[in-house]
């Protein structure tokens, strides 16, 4: 019988936790990706970096999301009026992986860390879109969830 009862109260003591997690609070800064005057007939394109920067109180692991914008899809378009500009939000410099919330083939960019962790948005204009001139414009909503 006292065997049993060591037993048991080994599994008990298992359970009951030996110190609360701290929650981090974390805050997020954003640099826009702003692309200048765009050449239709421009054989390359346009290219341009933003960033954004996650910094919280203690060590926390982190995803950075972000929303496909006006065009409703992945497929991503800036707004001028009733014309849109297509374009696209990367996470690495070769413009290769789509920037989203991991659906639709799309990524998210993974973290961990304290302070001053800045990650860069690699945002291309595809070539030879001919589009009225025009302020074109979209908003990304950044998620991130620690």
């Amino acid at each position: 019988m006292k065997s049993a009862l060591r037993c048991l109260c080994g599994a008990l003591g298992l359970l009951i936790p030996t110190a609360a997690a701290q929650a981090a609070v974390c805050t997020v800064s954003t640099t826009g990706v702003a692309f200048g005057a765009y050449d239709s007939f421009h054989g390359s394109g346009k290219l341009s970096t933003g960033t954004i920067g996650v910094s919280c109180d203690v060590i926390a692991t982190y995803a950075i999301g972000m929303s496909a914008g006006v065009a409703g899809t992945f497929n991503r378009a800036m707004a001028f009026g009733a014309n849109r500009l297509g374009y696209n939000l990367f996470t690495d410099a070769t413009r290769t992986v789509i920037w989203g919330d991991s659906s639709a083939g799309t990524a998210k960019v993974g973290s961990s860390g304290t302070t001053g962790s800045v990650h860069n948005v690699y945002g291309r204009i595809p070539a030879r879109q001919v589009v009225p001139a025009g302020s074109y414009t979209d908003s990304i909503i950044v998620t991130v969830d620690f």
